[in-house]
């Protein structure tokens, strides 16, 4: 367990770096293509620190591959809840994603296409 939650944390750090620079890649097409054009204070430090924490969880979660008493199938299992509701919450928290039912099942459609062909 104690190796889990190192692999995880180290990880988790280097993909956590990620996070920041593809949400100024996001702000900054955004503002060239005159969607936006300022942003409240509030708003950069809230997706600043929720896309830390979704590259956080979402690169740590790999550990469990490497965990020997897990199947590959729970594992991916596993992995591919974990980093669906890593996203769908951080996605709600920053309403990047409307809270209802066809936009969740969108996102949901989306996401679970995107995780096969990965």
């Amino acid at each position: 367990m104690k190796k889990f939650v190192k692999d995880f944390a180290l990880r988790g750090m280097i993909a956590a770096g990620f996070g920041p620079l593809i949400l100024v890649s996001i702000y900054l097409g955004l503002q060239l293509s005159g969607i936006i054009i300022s942003i409240p204070t509030s708003q950069v430090n809230l997706n600043i620190i929720s896309s830390l924490i979704l590259a956080f969880i979402a690169g740590g979660i790999s550990a469990i591959f490497n965990v020997e008493k897990i199947s590959l199938g729970v594992a991916t299992l596993i992995d591919a809840i974990v980093i669906y509701l890593d996203y769908l919450i951080i996605y709600l928290i920053n309403n990047w994603i409307k809270a209802q039912f066809i936009p969740l099942l969108i996102f949901t459609f989306v996401y679970i296409i995107g995780y096969l062909i990965i």
